[in-house]
């Protein structure tokens, strides 16, 4: 079920056609049918909250993402089989609410939405002109209810792929810690994780990448990348694989000479683990490996130890990286 269909269920003015698309949503599973139950009980709540205040509201969807986590822990495979509806969902009736609330005293298209993505999870949602987006773990996007008629915007912290839509005229820009990226139309993959390099990188179209300094702006072509870090700079990559690149979208793992430092803080945020590099001279070498979506934490780490430049352990919740004994 997408979110507009959701929205239109919870108020009451489905079509005929899309009562008949509940209906199958609904008997497919009972999982699907209990889900849908929470979401009208919150949706319910509405009235009560009409006094809340934003700080009210925030804790209670705090409270929400936590019960969920703690339900996944536990292995309700249904939260793992919908992690897009559960926080699109939850954040669009979050929305929905601070709409209603503050309808009389800001403009709709201020009204800001957020999704937060934790370890071990991905999401996507469809904003409300038409781009989709996709975000990895530990990822957080902010963005407008509706955009405004100048210039559509979000915010990104962590990692995420946009398809956007197509607006001759409406520019569509993705501010993130370190850059700005800004476009027409266009498909492209931003890694932007709190201290680590920034990664644009272009599948289709093309894209403007900014530094938020203004000190440098470059204009991407397909299959080309840039990195940047306040640090070492700005660096230009071409003849890149996107394919390599979103392989995160299927849930897989691609590294090609990629340094070990980078895998590990990526393998911490898809397995939700915690990994120490007890020798951090391992840290700068580089590994080559890929895995499926259904591989566990133990075979990732297995394919890197047949290299024989490292070994682990596993000590209580935590893995330990080492050099093997020679």
């Amino acid at each position: 079920m997408d979110e507009q269909l959701l929205i239109r269920f919870l108020t009451h003015t489905c079509t005929p056609e899309d009562i008949r698309l509940v209906d199958q949503w609904i008997a497919s599973a009972k999982s699907n049918a209990d889900w849908l139950f929470e979401m009208e009980r919150i949706w319910s709540l509405k009235d009560e909250l009409r006094f809340s205040d934003k700080r009210e509201i925030g804790e209670a969807y705090t409270q929400f993402i936590l019960l969920s986590r703690k339900k996944n822990k536990n292995g309700d495979r249904h939260l793992y089989i919908y992690p897009i509806l559960k926080y699109a969902a939850a954040v669009l009736i979050i929305g929905l609410l601070g709409l209603n609330l503050y309808k009389m005293a800001r403009p709709e298209a201020m009204v800001e939405n957020m999704v937060e993505v934790p370890k071990g999870q991905r999401a996507s949602i469809t904003l409300s002109d038409g781009s989709k987006v996709w975000l990895n773990s530990q990822s957080k996007l902010t963005y407008p209810a509706l955009f405004s008629d100048k210039e559509r915007y979000v915010r990104l912290e962590g990692e995420a792929f946009f398809e956007v839509a197509h607006k001759e005229y409406l520019p569509f820009v993705v501010h993130s810690p370190l850059l700005a990226i800004k476009v027409l139309g266009t498909k492209f993959n931003v890694k932007a994780y709190s201290d680590e390099k920034s990664v644009v990188t272009l599948a289709e179209g093309k894209v403007e990448v900014e530094t938020n300094d203004r000190k440098n702006k470059l204009t991407l072509k397909p299959n080309e990348q840039i990195s940047y870090s306040e640090s070492s700079g700005i660096t230009l990559e071409k003849s890149i694989d996107t394919n390599t690149v979103k392989s995160w979208m299927r849930g897989e793992g691609a590294y090609v000479q990629q340094r070990l430092d980078g895998i590990i803080r990526d393998l911490e945020r898809k397995f939700d683990v915690k990994i120490i590099l007890t020798d951090h001279s391992l840290g700068a070498e580089v590994f080559t490996c890929r895995f499926k979506d259904t591989a566990t934490i133990e075979q990732v780490l297995h394919l890197l130890k047949e290299t024989r430049r490292l070994d682990y352990s596993f000590e209580g919740e935590q893995i330990r990286i080492f050099k093997p004994l020679k």
